[in-house]
């Protein structure tokens, strides 16, 4: 499984602009051995420290772009290659304080080629099944955690 590999050591930090801490950010890889287009990271979450972000605080830095949670649904021109780094920046006042931190990411990758038996497999995501129709095949989030050192 490519869990161990997907939250990344080097690029934990916290974000400087204009003298002031606006957050912190990481870098992660694609949880899929296939890597794939940015539209079809169906959720991706973060917490720290048992502390979830809401998702209007998350940034995610991909292909020389920011997009957020919402823009990145929708960015199905920017494709997230295998083992490539994307950033994900939490806006947070202040960042995080120097030392050891609990990280959490969720992620579910849409896997359009392979559609659910039954759509009550979706996990709770019924709304992606219309009128008996094709819809890309959702399973339940994978979820990574990592202990990681912020050094400022």
């Amino acid at each position: 499984m490519q869990g161990p590999y997907v939250i990344m050591t080097r690029g934990f930090g916290n974000v400087v602009e204009n003298g002031k801490i606006i957050g912190f950010e990481l870098n992660m890889r694609i949880p899929y051995y296939r890597g794939t287009f940015l539209s079809l990271v169906h959720y991706l979450s973060l917490a720290v420290d048992g502390q979830p972000l809401p998702e209007s605080q998350l940034r995610v830095l991909l292909g020389g772009r920011v997009f957020t949670i919402p823009q990145m649904k929708e960015a199905d021109d920017v494709r997230w290659a295998y083992g490539a780094p994307a950033t994900l920046r939490a806006l947070k006042p202040g960042g995080l304080e120097p030392g050891l931190h609990e990280v959490e990411i969720g992620v579910v990758i849409r896997k359009s080629y392979f559609p659910p038996e039954d759509p009550e497999k979706l996990y709770g995501f019924f709304d992606l099944w219309k009128d008996g129709q094709y819809t890309p095949y959702i399973e339940a989030p994978l979820v990574i955690s990592k202990r990681m050192t912020l050094v400022q």
